[in-house]
C-alpha cells in the first residue's frame, strides 16, 4: 500500500456509486431502449406524414377564369 493512500478510506476510492442486482440493470436498460425505439418510431412516422402528405391539387390551366 502506498504512503499517501493511507487515511484513504476504501469508500472515498471507489465512488462509482450504487451497484445494481445484474438483472435490474438489464430490466432498466431495456425499458429506456424501448422508449427510445417507440420515440424514434413517432419521429420517423410525423416525418414520413410531412413527407407524403396530400398538396391541394393544381387545378387545370383550362379551366381558370379570366377576367
Amino acid at each position: 500500500m502506498c504512503l499517501y493512500c493511507w487515511d484513504i478510506k476504501p469508500s472515498q476510492v471507489n465512488s462509482e456509486g450504487p451497484r445494481h442486482h445484474p438483472s435490474e440493470v438489464t430490466e432498466r436498460q431495456l425499458a429506456d431502449k424501448h422508449i427510445q425505439n417507440m420515440q424514434n418510431l413517432k419521429k420517423e412516422k410525423r416525418r414520413l406524414s410531412k413527407k407524403f402528405a396530400r398538396a391541394s391539387p393544381i387545378p387545370e390551366p383550362g379551366l381558370l377564369w379570366s377576367s
